[in-house]
């Protein structure tokens, strides 16, 4: 629960401008307990000493926190930079196919056949 807590947290935080370092610093929270307690259960403890045991728990905890930030990272600006990708995809289909590569009289076929298809990937 503290795990997926910290995942919608980062991904609320991205949203919000306002609060964008606290939700940041709360989410870290909530993914270093999550992370620790499934550590926790895990890993006996029956292999190490106690102590080397906590600080064993501790690194690895605080090692795949910053982890998971990575990858969120990581997921969101992939996201972003495919939104781009797209966005300017469907400039050139719209905006440039027909002035440079479509004859004066395909114009209207063109524009309606993308017209549908647009419609129909709104719908989905």
């Amino acid at each position: 629960m503290a795990i997926c807590s910290g995942l919608l947290l980062k991904f609320v935080a991205q949203q919000v401008l306002e609060f964008r370092m606290f939700l940041t610093f709360i989410s870290h929270s909530f993914l270093f307990v999550g992370i620790f307690f499934i550590i926790y259960t895990l890993v006996p403890l029956t292999d190490f000493s106690t102590s080397i045991y906590f600080i064993s728990l501790f690194i690895l905890s605080v090692a795949l926190t910053f982890a998971a930030h990575f990858l969120h990272r990581a997921i969101f600006t992939t996201e972003q930079r495919l939104k781009k990708i797209i966005s300017k995809l469907f400039d050139f289909i719209i905006l440039e196919t027909p002035r440079k590569h479509v004859s004066e009289e395909k114009q209207i076929d063109y524009v309606i056949s993308y017209e549908k298809i647009i419609n129909e990937i709104g719908d989905e």
